[in-house]
């Protein structure tokens, strides 16, 4: 009974997550059927992220997210979703990404090969330190020099010491605070260079030293990227802001004016 005791918590997240990959495993086995009559964003490579009359649905196509979006992020530059929780922020990410493609419209957007998807939390993988930084290139020829560089940027240069080294196989997901998970997922992007990165909440777990410290390196790398988040200290790293009013509308305003708005209502 002790046993069980101590370990309820944990038993109670295994629980959990049986529980999860069984429904996973239900809708895997299900055939996925279009509704009659109902119709899909189209996704089209290209070097540039766009949305060209993108109305966006859920999966069941039973609510609209976002109606007749178009806009376009300029290489370089950033954008920031803004909008109250369920207001469709993470779902227009899911749709850059393939996930989500109920509605109409045209996503333009590079080959993901050519994105970086950083969620909230991070996934860790099954393995060393070393897998963990080339993730998701987990054969990639990258020098420890070059790794503990990057360590160090994202605030990390203690790590390869405190668990006894690159090759050190650890539950990553346990022995690392979200807060450095979020570092450490930001260092595969070092590391990796995407020309596009989409991140969702990304640096919610940070301080805003720390997440000052990321947005710069982004920016240093002229990496494009798209964030979601609910700081307005976000505000400041991003030249455009798409905000959503949870009713489908949007509206695209350089960042000055958003912040301009929010200073009306203050």
């Amino acid at each position: 009974m002790s046993v069980i005791v101590d370990q309820f918590e944990r038993l109670t997240a295994f629980a959990a997550g049986v529980n999860r990959l069984d429904s996973l495993a239900d809708v895997l086995k299900a055939p996925l059927l279009k509704p009659s009559g109902m119709t899909t964003i189209d996704v089209t490579e290209d070097s540039q992220l766009a949305w060209r009359n993108v109305t966006l649905l859920t999966p069941n196509y039973q609510r609209t997210l976002v109606r007749d979006l178009s806009a376009m992020v300029q290489s370089g530059e950033g954008l920031v979703i803004v909008g109250h929780s369920g207001s469709g922020k993470s779902s227009i990410l899911r749709a850059i990404a393939g996930l989500w493609n109920a509605g109409t419209g045209q996503i333009i957007r590079p080959h993901l090969t050519q994105m970086m998807f950083l969620p909230q939390r991070p996934y860790m993988v099954l393995g060393s330190l070393r897998s963990q930084l080339l993730y998701p290139k987990i054969d990639g020829n990258i020098s420890e020099e070059r790794m503990r560089q990057v360590l160090e940027q994202v605030n990390l240069a203690d790590l390869p010491e405190r668990v006894e080294g690159f090759d050190a196989e650890l539950d990553w997901a346990n022995v690392l605070s979200l807060g450095e998970q979020q570092r450490l997922a930001f260092a595969r992007l070092l590391l990796t260079k995407p020309p596009y990165a989409i991140l969702d909440e990304a640096t919610s777990a940070l301080d805003l030293a720390n997440e000052k410290r990321l947005y710069q390196l982004l920016k240093a790398g002229q990496t494009t990227f798209v964030s979601v988040g609910h700081r307005a200290s976000l505000l400041q790293y991003h030249e455009y802001v798409l905000k959503l009013d949870g009713d489908a509308n949007w509206q695209w305003m350089p960042v000055q004016d958003y912040v301009a708005e929010l200073d009306a209502f203050a």
